[in-house]
């Protein structure tokens, strides 16, 4: 029979909806795989089937996923819980990002002040033969100013990528403090 549109409400039949969380659950394990390996992701997923039996998964380990999860909010959940001033606890944590923020912040500076820096290296005077129309090239020269660009290109998207990851942490832990 071949694919076709499921409309997206609660299955009723007790055997269908097993096989229905069955394969969906191996779907989204699968696409969290995917997403681990295409941007280096660290992710943990925990999901209870219909019949409460939790599966989990993690990349590259579930345990370490959860062992860091908790410990990174599990002070600001200790004083949530425990009675204290919840005003404080939320003071801390919002300490916490300001901070995350600032570092996210000086970081930015930092490479936009590296790309200023680079860009003035490529229109010195000093790179003469760079400086030169395109036609005039040599098959040297295009080699190396291709080498040039691409060591430019990745230094930035590693960058843009670390950049990506600080702010989704960001979001997440301003989630989960609320």
């Amino acid at each position: 029979m071949g694919r076709r549109k499921i409309k997206m409400e609660q299955v009723q039949d007790t055997n269908t909806k097993q096989v229905t969380f069955s394969k969906r659950r191996l779907g989204l394990f699968k696409k969290a795989s995917e997403l681990a390996t295409l941007c280096n992701a660290e992710i943990g997923i925990v999901v209870f089937s219909p019949g409460n039996k939790p599966y989990s998964f993690g990349k590259p380990n579930f345990d370490l996923i959860a062992e860091r999860f908790k410990s990174e909010f599990e002070e600001s959940d200790s004083f949530e819980t425990s009675g204290y001033n919840s005003r404080g606890s939320r003071a801390r944590q919002d300490k916490k990002i300001c901070k995350c923020l600032n570092s996210i912040n000086e970081e930015a500076e930092a490479e936009k002040k590296h790309g200023e820096d680079l860009h003035m290296w490529l229109e010195s005077a000093e790179e003469d033969r760079f400086s030169k129309p395109i036609e005039e090239f040599t098959l040297e020269d295009l080699k190396e100013f291709e080498a040039r660009m691409k060591r430019v290109q990745g230094g930035i998207q590693i960058n843009l990528n670390n950049m990506h990851a600080s702010s989704s942490l960001l979001v997440l832990s301003t989630d989960v403090s609320m």
